[in-house]
């Protein structure tokens, strides 16, 4: 009976100890294979972060700079010159442009600013373009009613506005203009002016910015075809 006893516990000695070089054996392959894994990581983020050289690009040198354009932005790329315009219509300015004093809208019976300038003249007058150009929109504007834009040279833009809706020959979105081509009759169709008298509604911009129209109508058209109106401002 005791040997059984001991040959029970020499047996349970063993497989304790097989066990524990099982543990060991176990504990050692995940040790290695971790330091395998990050050893593996470490190269591949040393590849990464190498810089790629292309061999096979041909080597290049600094342009030396040119002193007499240097400091200068788009020094080798010139504007188009701004025309000089010629009045789109025979009249009188009945209203002025304005951005800072309002003037008074009849219509309306408020005052306001006004972002062009309105020239009276009798209804179904003859507008012209002002300058040669490109026609950029044709459109029934909710407000200042049927109008045309003409864009010309130096990012200048003619906006002729209250005309008559109507299609003229030749005059289409993306048509060119000459100076003094008819584009458009005097009408009544804004409806902020209609209490107006016939008169046409002139804006323009400059690179998107409002601009008065008359600082680029020679002084030559403005005597000829134009008249101020003393009374606008009251």
């Amino acid at each position: 009976m005791e040997n059984k006893k001991q040959a029970n516990e020499a047996r349970r000695e063993e497989r304790a100890k097989a066990n524990r070089i099982l543990y060991l054996v176990i504990a050692l392959i995940l040790c290695l294979g971790a330091a395998i894994a990050g050893i593996a990581a470490s190269v591949t983020s040393g590849r990464r972060e190498r810089p790629v050289v292309d061999t096979d690009a041909p080597a290049t040198t600094a342009k030396p700079t040119d002193p007499s354009t240097e400091g200068s932005k788009d020094a080798a790329v010139e504007p188009d010159a701004i025309p000089t315009l010629t009045a789109p219509l025979a009249g009188r300015v009945y209203r002025a442009h304005d951005l800072t004093v309002p003037v008074y809208s009849v219509t309306l019976d408020e005052y306001r600013v006004h972002n062009g300038v309105d020239i009276l003249s009798e209804a179904g007058s003859d507008v012209k373009a002002m300058a040669s150009g490109v026609v950029t929109e044709i459109t029934d504007h909710p407000l200042l009613g049927h109008s045309v834009s003409v864009l010309h040279a130096g990012n200048l833009t003619t906006i002729y506005r209250n005309l008559v809706p109507e299609e003229i020959d030749g005059l289409s979105v993306g048509a060119s203009v000459s100076a003094g081509q008819v584009i458009g009759h005097v009408g009544d169709t804004a409806l902020v002016e209609c209490c107006d008298e016939p008169h046409l509604h002139l804006e323009m911009t400059l690179s998107g910015v409002s601009v008065d129209p008359l600082d680029y109508v020679s002084e030559e058209s403005v005597a000829a075809s134009l008249s101020d109106d003393a009374a606008f401002e009251d």
